[in-house]
């Protein structure tokens, strides 16, 4: 018998204008280590589709103090809770919730007033997909030709400006309220989670034209980095994608 297996590819860079990188990831026990490098992170792999694993991007809040370790403790975290992982059959919102203790306890350990992350994860179980999303980070399918914003917008815009209103690390007296929703896998569709350094340079159609081929993931995610740098590369990119075949 043969079994599903999920092919990822990751790639995590700077951006042109930003001094640090406040993007980091979890991909089937991968997370971006050293928050100080300036290096892009990138590689590719394969999974069993029935690994029950774990996929997400985070995206440490931009003009909040300390961007980079909330979104270094979202990953950080992810990884020592999946190794639990068979514990849990639908894992992503009690992990959210792990995540959004944490960064309030790194929080109040630093003195800062707010420290956070946006969150957009993708956990396989069996032939079901979890997702949860919190904040402007999305979840994308490739089914077909047809491309889908599986996650929900946690954003207020006034003007040019936009504010988050969900993200992991929201202190007491607030309320998080993740979007969080399960579905299907069919083979052969593709799932792409990203920060919003893709989503605000690139629109949905030229993410699905990109990505709507047959080559190699990491040639793919590689494109996507490539497209948003070349489009002004104005905050950190980082671009996962998740095939089932």
């Amino acid at each position: 018998m043969h079994k599903n297996k999920a092919e990822y590819a990751v790639v995590c860079s700077m951006g042109k204008f930003r001094k640090n990188n406040e993007d980091n990831f979890y991909c089937a026990g991968h997370i971006r280590e050293d928050v100080s490098s300036t290096f892009d992170v990138a590689f590719s792999g394969k999974v069993d589709a029935d690994a029950n694993e774990l996929f997400a991007v985070y995206d440490g809040m931009g003009g909040e103090a300390c961007g980079e370790v909330a979104s270094y403790v979202a990953a950080a975290e992810s990884l020592v809770f999946t190794r639990a992982k068979d514990a849990y059959q639908a894992y992503v919102k009690p992990l959210a919730e792990r995540i959004n203790s944490v960064i309030c306890q790194e929080t109040e350990a630093r003195s800062l007033v707010l420290m956070g992350t946006t969150a957009a994860m993708l956990q396989i179980c069996g032939e079901d997909i979890y997702i949860l999303n919190s904040g402007d980070s999305r979840i994308y399918r490739l089914s077909g030709h047809e491309l889908e914003q599986l996650s929900m917008e946690h954003v207020a815009v006034s003007g040019s400006s936009k504010a988050i209103t969900q993200f992991l690390g929201m202190p007491e007296g607030y309320e998080p309220t993740p979007y969080v929703a399960r579905g299907k896998f069919k083979p052969g569709d593709m799932y792409l989670l990203c920060s919003d350094g893709v989503t605000d340079m690139l629109t949905d159609d030229e993410i699905c034209r990109i990505i709507d081929d047959r080559m190699d993931l990491d040639v793919l995610a590689r494109a996507l980095t490539d497209a948003a740098l070349d489009r002004g590369g104005m905050d950190n990119i980082t671009a996962l994608l998740l095939r089932l075949t």
